[in-house]
């Protein structure tokens, strides 16, 4: 049943860089999901698809865009920060401003597998709106940094091993900052690990072109290996609001070594653990990009759900 919020009104917000602040501020009270992170949304926006901001009272609110040109709107992953119990309820309250009030023909949403069949239920109740069906799932591996051996022994991990030891045999490598290499050197390794994207690969280029315009402003931590005196990898990521968790959210590589992914990675995790969080989730991808993370021994994989909600 919908909960009755009462003058919980939505102010749109149209100028996300004016209300910094108070986004930053919702995030950190609200956050819980892996892409709450305010330069993560703020990256994102571009010419075609413009970020719009929902405030609420008490420092709550709602992460979403808005692409003109095709008169689209979506709600970003996870967008809505408030209490989970409040959440489906907001969520209807958005519904009714996007496509009664704005009259919009469907409104994009991302969420996980739970809130998925609260919306569902709760939508079944309402008679007003219905989720399509087909949804396109992304899955999310998670690694426990309890049973993450950063020596890598074991019969377990003995693969990596292997293409860890050949790949610091075969070449002279070092590890830096990535906010110390220059930006044309990380648009390099930006245009040569594109070139290697296949057509199911759904890939934001203008999202990493204003991530290493803006110096990756936003991230935690940055770094690229530099092999044989050439920078060859960009893997950043931050911690994820009100848990113990890291995301991963940015690996991206020349191609111009084997193993270079997968030492890239051997690497981050190594320093993560040090750092003492408690998982690393690398991000959401479709099955054929999951084999590549199911190397690093995930504890567990969860899933995200992209579909459209529209009017009965």
């Amino acid at each position: 049943m919908i909960k009755d919020l009462g003058a919980c009104e939505l102010e749109e917000i149209t100028d996300t860089n004016k209300y910094k602040g108070y986004i930053q501020t919702a995030i950190r009270k609200y956050g819980h999901c892996a892409e709450h992170n305010y330069y993560h949304y703020h990256h994102y926006e571009d010419d075609k698809e413009k970020n719009i901001f929902f405030k609420l009272e008490g420092s709550k609110g709602i992460l979403s865009s808005y692409d003109k040109k095709n008169d689209l709107r979506y709600l970003f992953p996870s967008g809505i920060l408030a209490p989970e119990e409040e959440r489906f309820d907001i969520l209807v309250k958005f519904l009714d401003y996007i496509l009664k009030k704005k009259k919009g023909e469907k409104l994009f949403v991302e969420v996980n597998g739970e809130f998925r069949k609260e919306i569902l239920r709760g939508l079944k109740d309402s008679r007003q709106y219905r989720a399509c069906s087909s949804p396109f799932i992304l899955y999310w591996p998670l690694y426990n940094m309890s049973k993450f051996d950063s020596k890598l022994k074991g019969k377990n991990w003995k693969k990596l091993r292997n293409i860890r030891n050949r790949f610091y045999k075969k070449n002279k490598v070092k590890v830096v900052d990535s906010k110390k290499v220059p930006k044309e050197q990380l648009t390099r390794i930006l245009d040569a690990w594109l070139k290697r994207r296949n057509a199911h690969d759904r890939v934001e280029k203008h999202y990493f072109e204003n991530l290493i315009e803006n110096n990756l402003k936003g991230v935690e931590m940055a770094r690229t290996l530099i092999v044989n005196g050439n920078p060859c990898s960009i893997t950043a990521g931050w911690k994820i609001p009100n848990s113990k968790g890291y995301y991963s959210h940015v690996g991206i590589v020349d191609y111009s070594c084997e193993g270079l992914g997968e030492v890239a990675n051997i690497e981050d995790l190594k320093l993560l653990k040090r750092k003492k969080y408690d998982y690393v989730d690398f991000g959401g991808s479709d099955k054929v990009l999951l084999y590549f993370k199911k190397k690093f021994k995930p504890e567990k994989i969860y899933k995200t759900y992209i579909f459209s909600i529209v009017k009965r």
